[in-house]
């Protein structure tokens, strides 16, 4: 049974995702429309990847036309339909699948057209790569942020937010992890990250442009991947955990039911009691603290990982600062020009940017 029944939850559910929706990039106007024209949850998958695909055509008549930014506009958008067609949707994996595809070729189509340009990075991990887009600002060498998204966003989301520390003269690495967007490939969500970051840091540390100092940041569940993980890092002026958590398994039974199903799909487990033994995993109790600054941010409306359970990231590092927004939803999506400016000049300050 599908999480979403019906126009009336589907109504109630997506007033929720409003706010990220349209932070990411899409007018509210559109979203509106496009959220009357499902009605029914069944439909949103299609009705999403239509509008998804008039983006696409309306970018490919802009190239055709020598129009480079406004292609790349455009295919940007087309991405962020695509991103949000399969946001959230289990109930039919393959047109999840689909989307999820496209959306990766929409933004393949963006990249080398945007204002810095994303170049393609393989990051090398295990038998296999991550998927990352890197852009530089336009003083280089630069410091870098590395972008982690958390459960149920994807690199192809970022391009509004990377926005914010290239303007501060900070390069940014957006990239899939194990069991995040194109990182499906090997696998679920892991617990452990040291590896993935690591690996990460390595593949920077080749890149020219960039002078070696690096700040890490993630969104929601990425910011509890971020500092279990920030260990490993070399040379990390400061990490940022949006709206992440401390220990999955202690609010697991809060959990709201659509974001259950969402658990499913990024944890894996067969049962619903193989998911919780599985969610037990991402606790922060044996991490080993970065040596660098920590930045927490919640939103005190966080109705999906609870604020009693961030509260424990204060003691986390040797200098950890948490801030809270009480009026702040799940990742404070309805104040971002609140909480994406404060972590860009956060972090711009710890590593020396030079805007």
């Amino acid at each position: 049974m599908t999480a979403v029944q019906d126009s009336s939850r589907l109504s109630q559910v997506v007033a929720h995702w409003l706010p990220r929706i349209q932070t990411a990039g899409i007018a509210a106007i559109d979203a509106s429309r496009l959220i009357a024209a499902a009605d029914e949850w069944p439909n949103w998958c299609a009705i999403w990847s239509a509008e998804a695909e008039r983006h696409l055509a309306m970018a490919e008549a802009a190239l055709g036309h020598g129009r480079g930014v406004t292609a790349g506009e455009a295919y940007v958008r087309a991405a962020l339909f695509f991103h949000f067609a399969q946001f959230m949707f289990f109930d039919d994996l393959d047109a999840k699948d689909h989307a999820a595809r496209r959306k990766v070729e929409a933004y393949g189509k963006a990249a080398p057209l945007l204002v810095p340009p994303a170049r393609p990075i393989a990051v090398r991990f295990k038998d296999g790569v991550l998927h990352a887009y890197l852009r530089l600002p336009a003083r280089t060498p630069a410091p870098a942020v590395i972008i982690v998204p958390g459960s149920d966003s994807t690199k192809e989301e970022f391009a509004g937010l990377e926005d914010q520390f290239l303007r501060r003269g900070l390069a940014t690495l957006s990239v899939d992890g194990p069991g995040q967007g194109e990182g499906r490939s090997f696998g679920t969500l892991t617990p452990d990250w040291a590896p993935v970051l690591g690996a990460i840091g390595d593949a920077l540390a080749a890149e020219p442009g960039l002078n070696g100092r690096i700040g890490v940041m993630g969104m929601a569940f990425g910011g509890h991947l971020v500092l279990q993980g920030a260990h490993a890092l070399k040379h990390l002026a400061g990490a940022v955990c949006m709206n992440g958590f401390y220990d999955l398994g202690a609010f697991w039974d809060e959990l709201p039911e659509v974001y259950r199903a969402n658990m499913r799909y990024t944890l894996g487990g067969a049962t619903p009691e193989a998911t919780r033994e599985r969610a037990q995993l991402f606790t922060l109790a044996a991490a080993p603290p970065p040596a660098c600054p920590v930045l927490a941010l919640h939103g005190g409306l966080d109705k999906i990982f609870p604020l009693k359970d961030a509260e424990r990231l204060k003691s986390f590092a040797k200098e950890s600062e948490m801030v809270v927004f009480p009026e702040g939803n799940h990742v404070c999506n309805n104040i971002a020009y609140v909480y994406r400016p404060l972590i860009a000049d956060w972090l711009a300050e710890r590593s020396g940017a030079a805007p």
